[in-house]
């Protein structure tokens, strides 16, 4: 005999809820005119994702020794509980919380410096994968996202836009006004 296991219709709901917010806010990526916009949507994406993963197969309460390793004295980070519960998301996990921390802004910002266009039309991408993945893995309809970005000009994008003090030098330099 194979013990099945069965949903509860609340945490189905749920899911499927939290999945339509999720397209929502990769169609709103995918309108956003600035780089920090396109991010942040991005980024609410798929922790909306993530989070009807935990809806689905998540417990309500976990055993006091393994709640205290996970929480410690705060609330628990999505992308250290999600690997528990969905072990097959653990790449996507590891991967989603180096690019998209909690700050909103990418490891290292001080030497890299804001993401690119590219990067975080990149970013997008994998968004848009890991919710159409999360979607099949919860046996869940895919979410329709649009397909036309709207583009991100160099003035909203923060390294294409030079200070106005270093156009300043270089007109001093080159003979210029000043």
């Amino acid at each position: 005999m194979v013990a099945v296991a069965v949903l509860h219709p609340d945490r189905l709901d749920g899911a499927m809820d939290l999945l339509l917010s999720a397209g929502e806010s990769l169609a709103g990526a995918h309108m956003a005119r600035s780089v920090p916009d396109r991010s942040a949507a991005t980024r609410l994406a798929v922790l909306r994702a993530a989070a009807a993963v935990l809806c689905v197969r998540g417990r309500p309460t976990f055993p006091e020794a393994r709640r205290s390793s996970l929480e410690g004295s705060g609330p628990v980070d999505v992308w250290r509980l999600l690997p528990r519960v969905a072990p097959e998301l653990t790449e996507w996990a590891d991967f989603f919380e180096v690019v998209l921390p909690e700050g909103g802004t990418r490891p290292g910002h001080g030497a890299a410096g804001p993401m690119s266009v590219r990067e975080v039309d990149d970013l997008l991408r994998q968004g848009e994968d890991f919710v159409r993945i999360v979607a099949g893995l919860l046996g869940l309809s895919p979410v329709p996202v649009p397909g036309d970005l709207v583009a991100i000009t160099p003035a909203h994008d923060p390294k294409e836009v030079r200070p106005v003090a270093h156009d300043l030098k270089e007109m001093r330099a080159g003979g210029g006004a000043g």
